[in-house]
């Protein structure tokens, strides 16, 4: 549900952000995805970010995003925001993985 509105918010505010598939991504993850997104929307400057493909780990639901990004950007322009996306991601999974377990032992 809150994928859907990302995709809408991304194409009204950061208009170089092109999504060529839907993110259908879990709610949980969407902050974390639309702080990936906009902080590159911000950094490629007259470039574009291109989210070519999502893939969601089926045990997880941890989004694996492709991306494509300009030229003229170095791993070290993004490489710790990919790391801190990853992190984050990761421990909104185990949040909720946390949840499922409590609640089961009930």
């Amino acid at each position: 549900m809150y994928a859907t509105a990302l995709e809408q918010h991304l194409r009204e505010h950061s208009p170089n952000v092109l999504i060529y598939t839907p993110l259908l991504v879990d709610d949980k993850f969407v902050f974390i995805m639309n702080r990936l997104l906009r902080t590159l929307s911000g950094m490629v400057e007259g470039g574009e970010v291109e989210v070519l493909h999502v893939e969601i780990c089926p045990k997880t639901h941890i989004p694996t995003v492709q991306l494509m990004l300009p030229p003229q950007l170095n791993e070290k322009d993004f490489g710790a925001l990919f790391d801190d996306t990853q992190r984050l991601l990761h421990r909104a999974a185990a949040q909720e993985w946390k949840r499922q377990s409590t609640e089961e032992k009930l």
